[in-house]
């Protein structure tokens, strides 16, 4: 690739991204299933695994049961075409990131340390904000408390043995291998490469405490009228493993897309009672509500989506009616 082409790079995540976005078709699914069953297997042999969920995209434009029609999210795309509007992209012409992460980010921890505080770039055309706009999975998995270390290092063999990777591992081969799957999707054809993993461990004993706070929060949220927050801070694979400088909100990812797998019988029964403490007390438009409250900036705009709303009302109907047959057995 040619630096001195006009934001080639940039070009190249806007048009990846918005390609993927576009397509909602079946075989599209069907992809997104194949990432996600690879992941649930590979952590499925971790020793301490308890267990696995999926927050994010796509779980939020699917049922528990990650059936469906996608559907396409206007919001993203106009995310995407900020990277080559305003004349942002001509007055960097040659991304100094680019040349800069080929020579120097194998010694880099990752993403964030040295490049956010580099003077050298646009703050929107850091390699962070573009990389954000590559669509990729957000799995997590639940470890026994007491084989978090084991766990960890295990995980990261069989993820590279597997062929999946962060976007951190190699930004500059990640934009490329996207653009390639998007392209095949477009043309009809299933990829056998896997998208970025966004991957997460977190300890079972403070998923289940977190999943039993859920009641109480939403009930304070009500009753102060404030925000629900629950911070959830686990350690995440970049580079290598850490803790992010940011908590992301439980309570966001809990009623936009938390989607478990394989919970053993203890962690399932408190997530089924949380649900149905929750939707005993409030109603399907007040746990919206609490949907958007929770979101951030980025979140809520794509949350505007018609469809989203839909799909997000249609599941909190099908957690009254499992709770309603479940009061009549």
């Amino acid at each position: 690739m040619n630096d001195n082409t006009i934001s080639e790079i940039t070009k190249k995540v806007e048009s990846a991204s918005t390609i993927f976005e576009r397509n909602n078709t079946e075989l599209k699914r069907k992809y997104l299933l194949w990432n996600i069953e690879s992941f649930k297997i590979i952590a499925s042999k971790v020793k301490g695994h308890k267990g696995s969920f999926g927050t994010g995209y796509p779980f939020y434009a699917l049922d528990e049961n990650l059936s469906g029609t996608l559907p396409i999210i206007s919001e993203q795309i106009r995310y995407n075409r900020q990277l080559v509007k305003n004349g942002e992209p001509i007055q960097k012409s040659i991304w100094l990131c680019k040349s800069c992460l080929e020579k120097k980010y194998k010694d880099m921890p990752d993403l964030k340390k040295i490049c956010k505080p580099c003077p050298n770039m646009l703050d929107s055309l850091k390699p962070r904000k573009i990389i954000n706009r590559l669509p990729d999975m957000d799995m997590w998995m639940v470890c026994d408390d007491l084989h978090l270390e084991q766990a960890k290092e295990e995980l990261v063999k069989l993820l590279i043995k597997n062929g999946i990777s962060t976007t951190d591992v190699n930004p500059i081969l990640s934009i490329e291998k996207v653009h390639q799957i998007s392209e095949m999707l477009r043309d009809g054809k299933l990829p056998e490469i896997y998208l970025p993993i966004d991957v997460h461990i977190i300890e079972y004993s403070a998923l289940k405490q977190l999943i039993e706070n859920v009641p109480n929060e939403l009930n304070n949220s009500k009753e102060k009228n404030i925000k629900p927050y629950l911070p959830i801070q686990p350690i995440s694979y970049r580079k290598q493993w850490q803790y992010d400088d940011e908590a992301y909100n439980f309570i966001y990812d809990f009623l936009s897309a938390f989607t478990p797998f394989n919970f053993d019988e203890s962690l399932q029964k408190t997530l089924n009672k949380s649900i149905k403490e929750i939707v005993s007390e409030h109603t399907s438009t007040e746990l919206f509500d609490y949907l958007l409250k929770s979101a951030t900036n980025a979140n809520f705009r794509r949350f505007q989506t018609p469809e989203l709303e839909n799909i997000f009302l249609k599941k909190v109907k099908r957690w009254k009616d499992f709770n309603r047959d479940e009061e009549i057995r």
